[in-house]
Protein backbone atom coordinates (compact mmCIF):
# COMPACT_ATOMS: atom_id res chain seq x y z
CA UNK A 1 0.00 0.00 0.00
CA UNK A 2 1.31 3.32 -0.92
CA UNK A 3 1.86 5.26 2.27
CA UNK A 4 1.77 8.54 0.47
CA UNK A 5 -1.71 7.85 -0.78
CA UNK A 6 -3.00 7.59 2.69
CA UNK A 7 -2.32 11.23 3.29
CA UNK A 8 -3.84 12.54 0.10
CA UNK A 9 -6.62 14.94 0.78
CA UNK A 10 -8.99 13.36 -1.74
CA UNK A 11 -8.61 9.94 -0.24
CA UNK A 12 -9.52 10.94 3.29
CA UNK A 13 -12.90 9.70 4.46
CA UNK A 14 -13.50 12.48 6.98
CA UNK A 15 -15.19 15.44 5.30
CA UNK A 16 -13.47 18.72 5.71
CA UNK A 17 -15.36 21.22 7.78
CA UNK A 18 -16.55 24.03 5.57
CA UNK A 19 -16.52 27.45 7.09
CA UNK A 20 -20.05 28.51 8.01
CA UNK A 21 -20.96 31.89 6.67
CA UNK A 22 -21.42 34.59 9.29
CA UNK A 23 -25.02 35.19 10.23
CA UNK A 24 -26.20 38.36 8.63
CA UNK A 25 -28.01 40.64 11.11
CA UNK A 26 -31.71 40.81 10.48
CA UNK A 27 -33.28 44.28 10.38
CA UNK A 28 -35.21 45.09 13.54
CA UNK A 29 -38.88 45.65 12.84
CA UNK A 30 -40.43 48.14 15.23
CA UNK A 31 -44.14 47.61 15.62
CA UNK A 32 -46.22 50.72 15.16
CA UNK A 33 -48.00 51.76 18.34
CA UNK A 34 -51.65 50.90 18.54
CA UNK A 35 -53.84 53.71 17.26
CA UNK A 36 -51.03 55.36 15.30
CA UNK A 37 -51.96 56.69 11.90
CA UNK A 38 -50.67 54.58 9.04
CA UNK A 39 -47.82 56.13 7.19
CA UNK A 40 -49.59 56.43 3.89
CA UNK A 41 -49.80 60.23 4.02
CA UNK A 42 -47.23 63.00 4.22
CA UNK A 43 -46.14 64.28 7.61
CA UNK A 44 -48.05 67.50 8.46
CA UNK A 45 -46.03 70.65 8.61
CA UNK A 46 -45.62 72.65 11.80
CA UNK A 47 -48.16 75.22 10.60
CA UNK A 48 -50.72 72.50 9.92
CA UNK A 49 -50.09 70.88 13.34
CA UNK A 50 -50.50 74.24 15.09
CA UNK A 51 -53.71 74.91 13.16
CA UNK A 52 -55.05 71.50 14.20
CA UNK A 53 -54.25 72.20 17.85
CA UNK A 54 -55.94 75.61 17.70
CA UNK A 55 -59.03 74.03 16.13
CA UNK A 56 -59.14 71.56 19.03
CA UNK A 57 -58.80 74.33 21.61
CA UNK A 58 -61.07 76.84 19.86
CA UNK A 59 -63.47 74.86 17.68
CA UNK A 60 -65.29 76.66 14.93
CA UNK A 61 -68.91 77.16 15.91
CA UNK A 62 -71.98 77.83 13.88
CA UNK A 63 -73.91 81.06 14.38
CA UNK A 64 -76.51 79.30 16.50
CA UNK A 65 -73.88 77.62 18.69
CA UNK A 66 -71.96 80.89 19.09
CA UNK A 67 -75.12 82.80 20.07
CA UNK A 68 -76.09 80.09 22.57
CA UNK A 69 -72.61 80.20 24.07
CA UNK A 70 -72.78 84.00 24.33
CA UNK A 71 -76.18 83.83 26.03
CA UNK A 72 -74.89 81.30 28.55
CA UNK A 73 -71.87 83.50 29.30
CA UNK A 74 -74.08 86.59 29.74
CA UNK A 75 -76.45 84.68 32.04
CA UNK A 76 -73.55 83.45 34.15
CA UNK A 77 -72.15 86.98 34.39
CA UNK A 78 -75.56 88.40 35.34
CA UNK A 79 -76.08 85.80 38.06
CA UNK A 80 -72.61 86.51 39.46
CA UNK A 81 -73.40 90.25 39.58
CA UNK A 82 -76.74 89.62 41.30
CA UNK A 83 -75.11 87.35 43.86
CA UNK A 84 -72.42 89.93 44.55
CA UNK A 85 -75.09 92.62 45.02
CA UNK A 86 -77.19 90.39 47.30
CA UNK A 87 -74.18 89.71 49.51
CA UNK A 88 -73.71 93.38 50.39
CA UNK A 89 -74.02 93.83 54.18
CA UNK A 90 -76.83 96.39 54.02
CA UNK A 91 -78.91 94.13 51.77
CA UNK A 92 -78.34 91.14 54.04
CA UNK A 93 -79.43 93.25 57.02
CA UNK A 94 -82.54 94.40 55.15
CA UNK A 95 -83.56 90.84 54.27
CA UNK A 96 -83.12 89.69 57.85
CA UNK A 97 -85.04 92.73 59.11
CA UNK A 98 -88.00 91.97 56.85
CA UNK A 99 -87.97 88.19 57.28
CA UNK A 100 -87.90 88.34 61.09
CA UNK A 101 -91.12 90.41 61.31
CA UNK A 102 -94.74 89.82 60.45
CA UNK A 103 -96.20 92.47 58.17
CA UNK A 104 -99.57 93.31 56.67
CA UNK A 105 -97.98 93.70 53.25
CA UNK A 106 -97.06 90.01 53.00
CA UNK A 107 -100.78 89.19 52.76
CA UNK A 108 -101.39 91.83 50.11
CA UNK A 109 -101.14 89.66 46.99
CA UNK A 110 -103.62 86.93 48.05
CA UNK A 111 -106.06 89.44 49.57
CA UNK A 112 -105.98 91.67 46.50
CA UNK A 113 -106.74 88.68 44.29
CA UNK A 114 -109.52 87.62 46.65
CA UNK A 115 -111.02 91.11 46.76
CA UNK A 116 -110.87 91.46 42.97
CA UNK A 117 -112.56 88.08 42.49
CA UNK A 118 -115.25 88.98 45.05
CA UNK A 119 -116.01 92.32 43.40
CA UNK A 120 -116.30 90.65 39.99
CA UNK A 121 -118.49 87.84 41.34
CA UNK A 122 -120.84 90.29 43.07
CA UNK A 123 -121.13 92.67 40.13
CA UNK A 124 -124.92 92.21 40.19
CA UNK A 125 -124.96 93.31 43.83
CA UNK A 126 -123.58 96.86 43.91
CA UNK A 127 -123.52 97.09 47.72
CA UNK A 128 -121.42 93.93 48.14
CA UNK A 129 -119.15 94.85 45.24
CA UNK A 130 -118.65 98.33 46.66
CA UNK A 131 -117.81 96.84 50.06
CA UNK A 132 -115.15 94.64 48.47
CA UNK A 133 -113.61 97.65 46.76
CA UNK A 134 -113.62 99.73 49.95
CA UNK A 135 -111.95 96.91 51.91
CA UNK A 136 -109.42 96.50 49.14
CA UNK A 137 -108.46 100.18 49.15
CA UNK A 138 -108.29 100.23 52.94
CA UNK A 139 -105.95 97.26 52.87
CA UNK A 140 -103.70 98.99 50.31
CA UNK A 141 -103.49 102.06 52.53
CA UNK A 142 -102.65 99.85 55.52
CA UNK A 143 -99.87 98.19 53.49
CA UNK A 144 -98.41 101.60 52.57
CA UNK A 145 -98.38 102.66 56.22
CA UNK A 146 -96.83 99.32 57.20
CA UNK A 147 -94.05 99.68 54.62
CA UNK A 148 -93.31 103.25 55.70
CA UNK A 149 -93.13 102.25 59.37
CA UNK A 150 -90.85 99.30 58.58
CA UNK A 151 -88.55 101.53 56.55
CA UNK A 152 -88.17 103.99 59.40
CA UNK A 153 -87.39 101.14 61.76
CA UNK A 154 -84.84 99.68 59.35
CA UNK A 155 -83.08 103.03 58.88
CA UNK A 156 -82.55 103.31 62.62
CA UNK A 157 -81.14 99.81 62.75
CA UNK A 158 -78.93 100.45 59.72
CA UNK A 159 -77.48 103.59 61.31
CA UNK A 160 -76.62 101.60 64.42
CA UNK A 161 -75.05 98.57 62.74
CA UNK A 162 -73.69 100.02 59.47
CA UNK A 163 -73.41 103.80 59.93
CA UNK A 164 -71.82 104.56 56.56
CA UNK A 165 -73.86 102.16 54.42
CA UNK A 166 -75.75 103.46 51.40
CA UNK A 167 -79.55 103.20 51.23
CA UNK A 168 -79.68 103.37 47.43
CA UNK A 169 -82.21 100.89 46.07
CA UNK A 170 -83.14 99.56 49.48
CA UNK A 171 -86.60 101.16 49.64
CA UNK A 172 -87.90 99.29 46.60
CA UNK A 173 -86.17 96.13 47.76
CA UNK A 174 -87.95 96.33 51.10
CA UNK A 175 -91.36 96.97 49.53
CA UNK A 176 -91.11 94.07 47.08
CA UNK A 177 -89.82 91.70 49.74
CA UNK A 178 -92.53 92.66 52.22
CA UNK A 179 -95.22 92.14 49.57
CA UNK A 180 -93.90 88.69 48.67
CA UNK A 181 -95.03 85.49 50.33
CA UNK A 182 -92.15 84.35 52.61
CA UNK A 183 -91.79 81.01 50.83
CA UNK A 184 -91.40 82.74 47.46
CA UNK A 185 -88.83 85.32 48.52
CA UNK A 186 -85.48 85.34 46.75
CA UNK A 187 -82.90 84.91 48.15
CA UNK A 188 -84.44 82.45 50.56
CA UNK A 189 -84.99 83.70 54.12
CA UNK A 190 -82.35 82.59 56.61
CA UNK A 191 -84.17 83.80 59.73
CA UNK A 192 -87.68 82.96 60.88
CA UNK A 193 -90.38 85.26 62.25
CA UNK A 194 -89.39 86.52 65.66
CA UNK A 195 -85.86 85.11 65.40
CA UNK A 196 -82.86 87.26 66.33
CA UNK A 197 -80.23 87.99 63.69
Amino acid sequence: MDAVGLFRPYDQKTPTSEPTPAATPQPTVVAAPSGAAPKNRPTPTRQQAQAARMDAIHPKLTKRQASAQDRAAEEKKRLAQLQAADNQPERVLLRNHVDSRWSIAQFMLPLVLLGFAGSVASVNYPVISGAFIIVLYAFVVACIINCWWSWQSFKRELNQRLPHASTKGLVWMMITRMMSVPRMRQPKPVVKHGEAY
